[in-house]
């Protein structure tokens, strides 16, 4: 029995949800949204600090900001949507090594997957992998990424703004 659910009642199913810090938190909120319609649901979140293209041939901690932003999003728009959220943290830059240490503080009985691009049924791709590593079912979601990432390739944000840019706040 899990006593941080409401009346000490545990809930019906445990997800992990592993986001990739590019994707759009809205969309991994409303992944989320749709997967309680199914009973009572606690999440655990972790966001892979994950580094993409040739982003690990430099700095290996330089996505670290980029996915604490991530899960701040997160926590702030799971709170608001009343979602049971037990854990969450920034993971290592290797997802399956950031997923095998969010399962050491969290139970999982099922992990859904968000990210922005993925290739679905390849033999080693990242949910085969999570299945055959932790026997668990893996649902995989595509989730666009934000507007702003797609601005990150270009090499004038990379110079500018650094690695992952926040866009500047509009308050005309």
């Amino acid at each position: 029995m899990d006593v941080n659910s409401p009346a000490g009642i545990a809930p019906s199913s445990r997800v992990l949800l592993v986001s990739d810090w590019r994707t759009d938190p809205d969309g991994v909120i409303t992944a989320c949204r749709e997967r309680t319609a199914g009973g009572d649901v606690a999440f655990a979140l972790v966001v892979p600090a994950w580094l993409h293209g040739l982003d690990w041939v430099g700095d290996p901690t330089a996505s670290r900001p980029c996915a604490g932003r991530q899960l701040d999003a997160l926590t702030l728009l799971a709170a608001s949507a009343g979602l049971d959220v037990r854990h969450a943290g920034v993971g290592d830059p290797d997802p399956t090594s950031a997923v095998d240490d969010a399962l050491q503080h969290f139970a999982a009985t099922e992990i859904l997957l968000c990210r922005d691009r993925w290739r679905r049924g390849h033999p080693v791709d990242l949910s085969h992998r999570l299945r055959r590593m932790t026997g668990l079912p893996v649902d995989t979601r595509p989730i666009r990424s934000r507007r702003e990432r797609r601005e990150r390739r270009r090499w004038r944000a990379l110079i500018d703004g650094g690695h992952c840019a926040v866009e500047p706040s509009r308050t005309r």
